[in-house]
């Protein structure tokens, strides 16, 4: 069981994903008036809006690993759903905003989808342990170090996107 290739399958479930979700045909219509409009509409302390980011981030790495319980099921489907949100917000905008503002708006989420395809190979890893204890009746042998060190990495990456996305994305 190597994390390589488990981290390579859940780039491609990603990538899959963002595919799918940028040729969603859409009814939306955005009305822009002005393309220079500022997009930060936030009244609240962004150390409020760090700590929520933090939170829903720090869920979707706890969803993909324990979707490992899952047999990497809703690994699968937590990975690809959050590659489908990128592609269609990819497609929505480039439809309605200039590349300048959307890469200045989304590149700060970019380490988000490595955050997001490392948690998703620990829940395939998890997975892939299970099936072969417990279906197969194999004993192989969990790599608790491995397995640590990259989930708190993936920890780490969450947070510091997290803070990229309050104190640039939201810079206006």
């Amino acid at each position: 069981m190597s994390f390589k290739y488990l981290t390579l399958s859940a780039t491609a479930v990603y990538l899959t994903g963002v595919l799918v979700g940028f040729h969603i045909e859409t009814n939306l219509s955005v009305m822009i008036q002005d393309t220079h409009t500022n997009l930060q509409t936030f009244d609240q302390p962004k150390s409020e809006y760090l700590w929520s980011i933090a939170g829903n981030n720090v869920s979707v790495a706890l969803i993909n690993i324990g979707g490992g319980f899952s047999l990497g099921t809703i690994s699968f489907m937590n990975t690809f759903y959050n590659g489908a949100v990128l592609g269609y917000a990819l497609s929505v905008a480039g439809n309605n905003f200039s590349l300048a503002l959307i890469i200045r708006h989304l590149l700060p989420h970019a380490i988000e989808i490595a955050a997001i395809i490392l948690s998703c190979s620990l829940g395939f890893y998890l997975g892939l342990y299970l099936f072969k204890k417990f279906m197969l009746g194999k004993g192989p042998v969990f790599e608790y170090h491995k397995f640590l060190v990259q989930a708190v990495l993936t920890l780490i990456i969450f947070l510091v996107a997290a803070v990229l996305e309050v104190y640039v994305s939201f810079s206006g």
